[in-house]
Parts: C-alpha cells; sequence; structure tokens
C-alpha cells in the first residue's frame, strides 16, 4: 500500500511593516485633529516596533489605538492585518486589508496579503484575484508572480504556476522560492529530473532553505535514490531541528530500505514535534505491523483515527491489521467504513475481497476484487486476489489468467507466481509449477506457503527427499504451520518413517 508524503512550500510572503508613509487615502467622515494623527502615526509606529519583537497582542493593541484616533490611516489597518495573519485570525487578516483597500485602492501590498490570507483559506479563485490586481499596479513584482503561481499549483493548474514561477525567476533571479515552488509543480507533472535542479538552485541561493533540502529528498526518493533522500532529510532537519514533516519523510524512506527500527524512531520523533499529526501514527503503525509488533500497530492506527476519523488509509491499514489478528468482522468493519468515506478506493475494495473471501463469501469477494479494477485496472494486487479465488474455486485456467496478469503488472509480486503455481500443480504441469515456486522463492526467501507448495510438487514428481527439506524450511519459517506439518507426516508415512508422521500429526 502506497502512502502519500506532502510536499513542503509556502509563497513568499511580503510582510513589510510600515512606519509614518501613508498613501492617498479615501476621505473620512470627520477628520482627525492634528495631535490626533500625530498620536495614531505614534501608535502605529509603536505597534510596528512590537511586532517586530513578535509581541502580537501589543502590536494589535497599538494599532487599535491609531485607528481609534484616525479611521482614516491605511497602514494601521494594513499593519493590523499583517499582526492577525501571523496570530492564524485569517478571517480579521483579510477584514482589515479590505479596509486598506478600500481607502487605498492602489494599495499594492494589502493586494498581496490578502491573496496570502485567502490561499490559506482556500479562496485560490480569490487570491489569484487579488495578485492579478497587484501585477497590474506592479508588473514587477517577482513576489505576487511568485504567490500567484502558488495558488495556480493549488488549483491544479501546474502549467499556469510553471508560467508564474518562471516570471518571478526572470524578474528576480536570485529568489530561493520561485525555485523551490517551480520544482513542486514539475514533480507534480512528472518532471522529477527538472524538480531536483530546481531545488538544487534554490539551495545554491540559500543554502538555510529546509523546505528545498526536504522537497528534494522527496524527488530523490521518486528517482529510487534513498541514500541522497535521507541526506536531504537530514540536511533539512539539522537546518530545522523542529522539522516534523522531514522526520516523517526520513522515516519513509528508511521503511522503504526495511530500516523498521529507524523509521519507528524517526516517526517517535515527529510526534514529540507534533503529537497532533495522524499521518506519522499511521506510518508508524505500518512499521510496526511489519516488525510483527501488531499490538503497537493497532494503538497507532487507533490514534489516529482519534486525531482524524475519516483517514481512510488508517482505515484501511486497521483493516489489516484486524486482519492479521484473525479479526474477520473488525477488519470488515474498517474496510466498510473506509469505502463509505471513499467509495472510489481500489485498495479498500480488494482489501475487503480478501476478508470477504476469507469469510467463504467469495461472490462478494469477487465482486470487490473487480470494482477494485474497475477504479484501478493496474491493481495487480486485485489480479492476484483473483487468481487465488480462482484455485479456490478449482477454476485453474482462470487462475492462470488472473496471475499471469498480474504478474505482467508486478513482476516481482510473489503471490502471483504463488497462485499460478496451484494451478499448474492441478492440472499436472509440475515442471512450471516448479519453475514458479522457485520464482516465488527467489523474491521472497521468507515465504512459507512457497516452501510446501514447492513441497507438494516435489511430493508428486516422487521426490521424497526434496519435498521434506521444504516442508522442514516451511515449519522452521512459521512452526505453527498446519497444512506443512500435515505434507511432511505424509512424506515421512511415503517414506516409512511411522513414528516421524505420528509426531507431526498429533
Amino acid at each position: 500500500m502506497l502512502f502519500l508524503r506532502a510536499i513542503s512550500s509556502a509563497p513568499a510572503l511580503l510582510l513589510a511593516l510600515t512606519l509614518t508613509y501613508t498613501p492617498a487615502f479615501a476621505a473620512v467622515s470627520s477628520a482627525p485633529t492634528a495631535q490626533e494623527e500625530r498620536d495614531a502615526r505614534a501608535y502605529n509606529n509603536s505597534g510596528s516596533e512590537k511586532y517586530a519583537k513578535n509581541d502580537l497582542d501589543g502590536a494589535i493593541a497599538d494599532y487599535d489605538q491609531a485607528i481609534k484616533l484616525n479611521p482614516g490611516l491605511v497602514k494601521a489597518y494594513y499593519n493590523r492585518g499583517l499582526a492577525k495573519y501571523d496570530k492564524g485570525d485569517l478571517d480579521a487578516a483579510i477584514a482589515d486589508y479590505d479596509k486598506a483597500i478600500a481607502l487605498s485602492p492602489l494599495y499594492e501590498d494589502a493586494f498581496i496579503n490578502r491573496a496570502l490570507a485567502r490561499d490559506d483559506k482556500n479562496d485560490l479563485a480569490g487570491a489569484i484575484a487579488d495578485d492579478t490586481e497587484a501585477l497590474r499596479l506592479a508588473p514587477d513584482d517577482s513576489y505576487a508572480y511568485n504567490n500567484r503561481g502558488w495558488s495556480h499549483y493549488r488549483q491544479g493548474d501546474c502549467d499556469a504556476a510553471i508560467k508564474d514561477f518562471n516570471e518571478a525567476i526572470r524578474l528576480n533571479p536570485g529568489l530561493s522560492q520561485p525555485y523551490n515552488d517551480r520544482g513542486v509543480a514539475e514533480r507534480e507533472k512528472g518532471q522529477v529530473t527538472e524538480s531536483i535542479a530546481d531545488y538544487t538552485k534554490a539551495i545554491e541561493l540559500d543554502p538555510q532553505d529546509d523546505q528545498a533540502y526536504y522537497n528534494r529528498a522527496i524527488a530523490r526518493d521518486d528517482q529510487g535514490d534513498t541514500d541522497g533522500a535521507i541526506a536531504d532529510d537530514c540536511a533539512a532537519i539539522k537546518i530545522n531541528p523542529q522539522y516534523a514533516d522531514a522526520y516523517v519523510n526520513r522515516g519513509g524512506v528508511k521503511a522503504e530500505k526495511e530500516d523498521w527500527d529507524g523509521a519507528i524512531a524517526d516517526y517517535g520523533q515527529a510526534l514529540q514535534l507534533d503529537p497532533k499529526n495522524s499521518g506519522a501514527y499511521n506510518e508508524r503503525g505500518l512499521a510496526h505491523y511489519h516488525q510483527g509488533e501488531a499490538d503497537s500497530a493497532l494503538a497507532d492506527y487507533n490514534q489516529a483515527l482519534e486525531l482524524n476519523p475519516r483517514d481512510t488509509c488508517a482505515l484501511n491499514n486497521r483493516g489489516n491489521v484486524q486482519h492479521a489478528l484473525g479479526h474477520l468482522d473488525a477488519a470488515l468493519a474498517d474496510y466498510n467504513h473506509a469505502l463509505e468515506i471513499d467509495p472510489k478506493s481500489s485498495s479498500a475494495h480488494n482489501d475487503r475481497g480478501i476478508i470477504r473471501q476469507a469469510k467463504g463469501e467469495l461472490a462478494g469477494a469477487e465482486a470487490d476484487y473487480n470494482e477494485a479494477l474497475q477504479l484501478d485496472p493496474k491493481n495487480a494486487e486485485a489480479y492476484g486476489n483473483l487468481s487465488s479465488l480462482a484455485d479456490a474455486r478449482n477454476d485453474w485456467d482462470a487462475a492462470i489468467l488472473n496471475a499471469n496478469r498480474a504478474i505482467i503488472l508486478a513482476p516481482s509480486f510473489a503471490q502471483a507466481y504463488n497462485n499460478r503455481a496451484v494451478a499448474e500443480y492441478h492440472k499436472h504441469d509440475y515442471d512450471k509449477a516448479m519453475a514458479d515456486e522457485d520464482q516465488a522463492l527467489q523474491i521472497d526467501p521468507n515465504d512459507e506457503i512457497a516452501y510446501n507448495n514447492r513441497g507438494l510438487t516435489e511430493q508428486a514428481r516422487g521426490d521424497l527427499e526434496g519435498a521434506l527439506v521444504d516442508y522442514d524450511q516451511a515449519i522452521e519459517i512459521n512452526p505453527k504451520f498446519p497444512e506443512a506439518q500435515h505434507n511432511r507426516a505424509w512424506a515421512k508415512w511415503y517414506q516409512g518413517d511411522v513414528v516421524g508422521a505420528i509426531a507431526d500429526l498429533f
């Protein structure tokens, strides 16, 4: 199961605090006295000093006083908008930018910063409109181009985004952010090599750009350069030790390398920094699952779902753990819930089909596998499961056909070779069955089912010694494998080892 990891990037903020200069503004109902104007400017300047020290509440209080004394002081509205934006009060920030623009319709910076707030509220069309107006007022503003490009990217229009990033770079080639953001859009278009080049340029311009290192790590991982990805995540963390997403990303790459302990440690560090990161719980649960730590995995998925009850990945993953624990009804409930949230999830249909097959509901299982393929025709697991289902129905030709389809899509899919071998065995084509079992074991040397099946094939060919070796190996991998013990007992019986056979059977 693939899990998607988020790309971290944000358009450059133009947060220029303003002191005494005031652009032309519309007339107000009652003009302040000269002393009120001086006092208002003083409060505005005091607010800006407090803002620079990150005293946002103190800054807002001073801007309030400035506006009370002089309701037409445009810069006080603008500056208060900046402070409210930094506090996360987007609606109040937009209201202040609205007032600044109403008083001074040519106020470019107010349009740019209102665009940022609108983008944060997912009002992407409004953000693009504001940046476009800013560019009408100041056609050479690289920040406005970059910010508009980011809003285009978030709308899904990568071509328009890249066009704006190109213009931002032309106007200001020494600014790192447009290279970083263009890299994000290029990767989205599948242009991974180009995105790496842009992230590298961003780092060259700003060696402390932790986001560029983080994004380059993701792109390098796309290209299979896991060592390079880990090196970039390490660089991002060195620059910003509080960068929780970089720990999550590095944990994901370690998981790809099957360094489960390292992955779990990174996810744990991310959760110390960001205890509400449901994605980190989800991915740590997956690492615990691969470690055979089902209870720890279940606890992590429960925590992920407490934080985000509509997390379909966590529901699917928890269903997988419930299945592994033999809790079929609980697993089925998780898959059903995931499909209520996202009926078009191919993986959830596939996984629910597995549970239905395990419960003997073969028609329902087949319906789920077919729906999974309708949603994702390249779902090799669904073809593999249709092959398994056909084996269960003794439909050997269908089993081979679907296994072939799975192997075409995923040549390293051990289960598909196993399924095809079962059908070939029952068709008495033992040479092909042996070849497929050999291939399954080459892919996964710890596949006890493949050892058991190869033992059966060897036994059918009269090679009892070879069969016993494979049954032994299957039981060594999984001492609680009753089918392998049963098959070994019969092989021993045929060899005349009655005592050994009875020991395996009882």
